[in-house]
C-alpha cells in the first residue's frame, strides 16, 4: 500500500469527525432516530412535557415523532458551528458532561465546549468525546399518555457498546 493510499483513507476518517452538523442537515426539522424500534411514528429528540407543562431544565428525551411541533423542531449549526438549537425557545443542546451516562438539556447558548456536536457514521457525538454518541435507551418505549405517544431516556454512550438502531440519527 503506498503512502498516499494510506493517508487518503486515514484523512478520510478523521474529516467525517470534523465536518459541521450542517454537511449532513438541511437547518431546521427534526432529530429523528433512523430504526423505529417499537414505535412506528419513530422517536424524535424532543422536550418534556407539552404546552403549559414544557419543562425546559428537564433532561431531553426521544418521544414519539410529532410533525411542526416546536419542542421538537431543532436547528443544526446555529447559532455557532457544532451546535444545535431550538429556534422556538432559543435555547441550545449540551451536555452534562462528556462522559458516558451524560445525558443532554437546553441551555442558553454559549460558545460552551458541551454544546459541540459533531456527526459521524450517523452518529452524533460530542465535539471533545468522539468515542461517546447520543443513544436511547435499551428498553421498551414507556407510553406518555397520547393515544400512541412512547418515549425513551436519552444518555451519551460508549459508540462501540451501543447498537446502531439505538444511536443512528437523522438530521434536520
Amino acid at each position: 500500500m503506498t503512502f498516499e493510499r494510506r493517508f487518503s483513507r486515514t484523512a478520510a476518517a478523521a474529516v467525517v469527525l470534523l465536518l459541521p452538523l450542517s454537511a449532513f442537515a438541511g437547518g431546521k426539522g427534526l432529530v429523528k432516530l433512523k430504526d423505529p424500534l417499537d414505535e412506528p411514528e419513530f422517536y424524535c429528540l424532543d422536550v418534556p412535557g407539552w404546552g403549559r407543562r414544557l419543562n425546559l431544565q428537564a433532561p431531553l428525551m426521544a418521544h414519539t415523532c410529532k410533525p411542526g411541533a416546536d419542542d421538537e423542531i431543532f436547528q443544526a449549526d446555529y447559532p455557532r458551528e457544532g451546535q444545535l438549537a431550538m429556534p422556538a425557545y432559543s435555547l441550545c443542546v449540551q451536555a452534562e458532561r462528556a462522559e458516558a451516562g451524560a445525558q443532554l438539556r437546553l441551555k442558553e447558548c454559549s460558545a460552551d465546549a458541551l454544546q459541540r456536536f459533531a456527526w459521524a457514521d450517523g452518529r452524533l457525538h460530542p465535539a471533545g468525546a468522539p468515542g461517546l454518541c447520543l443513544a436511547v435507551a435499551d428498553a421498551a418505549g414507556e407510553p406518555t399518555g397520547g393515544p400512541s405517544h412512547l418515549r425513551l431516556d436519552l444518555a451519551l454512550e460508549p459508540c462501540a457498546s451501543v447498537s446502531p438502531a439505538r444511536s443512528e440519527w437523522s438530521l434536520p
